[in-house]
């Protein structure tokens, strides 16, 4: 265990390459539904967990209008862009090179993102399991394995239903549904695989070798502070952890890698500087960033979730001591993670679940040697497994083949479950909004054609989360954390288009947050029976079968005043 004198052959590697390319296209077959099977008269708007998704899109389209700041296009309110979102706009500058459209970057991102997540995953591996079979399996029950978490618990809190059941409702908790959604999902994970490689690297190396490691550790983790900044408080937990314990294995203050470790998260603190004095001085993004709150539900849900690997797992604890040192530090590295996680997810912050994130792999990784060197040695001595192999054609390792091919079997059956829902959800279903009708997407285009970027549009939420991806407008309601009070400017939006709500109550509402433009469509229509048509202080200025819209006529004042 270690993976410095037995590195993956070209065959393991090829292995590893055609299961990353399978599983990558299989991911595709989703979204090439969407897109070959709308009905006639819609379109698939290339998102397929929650329509809000629709600011990653427009991150995208920002960076292709040449932004390297980003602005929230999801709230009225005036406020200073900042370095944030910077993957998505990265992806806009690379957009606007190859020619290609925001939701085009948005899949080839995808592609490529779960192709480098899938090999960065076997190399990660590789360095820990000598075994090219412990590796075969680790591999795959890393992209594979989900749980048995499908169903709210009764004692569950209403505010937790987004939350649970984990292996539904979060795709970060599973490589392969996180690989099923979002690209920088899949980035991060590869990233902090990386990351750790390097930084454990650099612990064991020594003169400028050490030194290499620690500064391309230190480049791992700016990319991560890029890329998914929350990510930062895992490395830090695990390293710091990690790193006491080696001190406590050695007896002493261990400085030489105390000096690589400082190094490694010296680099990227300017950034994370940067971040916090964002927070304090921009007004939007404070609100923005209390908003954005992701808890983590009741413990039992997680222990459901990683179920297919916990137990076998939980094997590796007994024989750690009779290890040797290496493999005992290597051991002890995967064990601290995944005590890290646990604790992270149930710290007093606002963001618990999201580092979650890639505890999937030490735990395949510590299940695979749990099965290999505990459980299956135990089941060929057991009374039952030598009567099965004196039979004609069983064998004990035919047979421990069987148990291995089943356990990847019915630990994947939860991920083939998420697969065959995508599907579901995409080609059969084809649910509002994910699929819009083509007139109401030509609306939302017109106004990208004939409005400048500032010009504010009100609308329902269901509209608002896909106009700034589609025109680049600003909107009052679309986004659940960029829309500062969001929930307050929920009830506006929804009362503004109930029949009986006071014309003047609208035409204030409208001139305190300075908005130029109203939407009609399918989502203002299943909100109540206002006909703008027939307010004074409306235009109409375009109109299809399925949009209006209409050019607002008030005298604007100063924007973002209380509802």
């Amino acid at each position: 265990m270690g993976g410095v004198n037995h590195r993956p052959t070209r065959r393991e590697w090829l292995f590893a390459f055609l299961i990353a390319a399978i599983l990558t296209a299989l991911l595709q077959i989703p979204y090439v539904l969407g897109y070959a099977l709308a009905r006639p008269g819609t379109e698939f708007t290339g998102l397929m967990i929650n329509v809000e998704d629709g600011s990653y899109l427009s991150a995208i389209g920002q960076g292709i209008a040449g932004a390297w700041l980003y602005h929230t296009p999801f709230t009225t309110e005036p406020h200073a862009p900042a370095f944030i979102e910077v993957f998505y706009l990265a992806l806009g500058h690379l957009a606007r090179a190859l020619n290609l459209s925001a939701v085009a970057m948005w899949h080839v991102a995808r592609v490529a993102a779960d192709l480098i997540l899938f090999l960065a995953v076997f190399g990660f591996i590789s360095f820990f399991l000598d075994s090219p079979a412990q590796r075969r399996i680790a591999y795959l029950a890393a992209l594979l394995s989900a749980g048995i978490d499908l169903l709210r618990l009764p004692f569950d809190p209403p505010s937790m239903f987004e939350a649970v059941p984990v292996d539904l409702h979060i795709p970060e908790a599973h490589l392969f549904f996180s690989a099923l959604t979002y690209p920088h999902f899949a980035i991060s994970v590869a990233l902090v695989l990386a990351t750790f490689w390097l930084l454990l690297r650099a612990l064991s190396a020594s003169g400028k070798t050490q030194w290499a490691f620690a500064f391309g550790a230190a480049v791992g983790n700016v990319l991560i502070g890029i890329v998914y900044p929350f990510l930062i408080y895992l490395m830090v937990a695990v390293m710091g952890a990690y790193y006491l314990f080696l001190v406590w294995r050695q007896h002493q203050v261990l400085w030489r890698e105390a000096a690589a470790l400082c190094l490694a998260f010296a680099v990227p603190a300017p950034l994370f500087v940067y971040y916090q004095y964002a927070l304090m001085t921009n007004p939007v993004l404070q609100i923005w960033n209390a908003q954005a709150v992701t808890l983590s539900p009741n413990p039992i849900h997680f222990v459901l979730t990683y179920v297919t690997l916990l137990p076998f797992a939980l094997l590796t604890l007994r024989p750690i001591a009779q290890m040797e040192e290496q493999r005992k530090r290597a051991t002890a590295f995967l064990w601290v993670w995944v005590c890290a996680v646990a604790l992270l997810l149930y710290t007093p912050i606002t963001q618990q679940r999201r580092f979650v994130e890639g505890v999937q792999v030490p735990l395949a990784i510590l299940a695979t040697l749990g099965l290999f060197e505990v459980a299956l040695p135990w089941l060929a001595r057991t009374r039952v497994f030598v009567a099965l192999s004196r039979r004609p054609s069983y064998s004990v390792a035919g047979l421990q083949r069987l148990v291995v091919v089943g356990w990847i079997a019915v630990a994947s059956l939860t991920s083939v479950y998420v697969w065959l829902s995508s599907v579901a959800l995409l080609a059969f279903e084809q649910p509002y909004p994910l699929f819009r009708p083509v007139a109401e997407i030509q609306a939302m285009d017109w106004l990208g054609d004939h409005t400048v970027r500032n010009a504010s549009i009100f609308s329902s939420y269901w509209s608002g989360s896909f106009i700034p991806a589609r025109a680049g407008n600003s909107v009052f309601i679309g986004q659940r954390y960029e829309t500062i009070h969001f929930d307050d400017k929920r009830r506006a939006s929804e009362k503004f288009f109930a029949a009986s709500t006071d014309d003047a109550w609208r035409a204030n509402l409208l001139r305190q947050y300075g908005i130029a433009y109203l939407f009609y469509g399918r989502g203002e229509r299943d909100l109540g029976q206002f006909d703008p048509a027939r307010a004074s202080y409306l235009q109409l200025v375009f109109s299809n079968d399925a949009a209006q819209i209409y050019r607002v006529d008030i005298p604007s004042a100063s924007s973002g005043l209380p509802l």
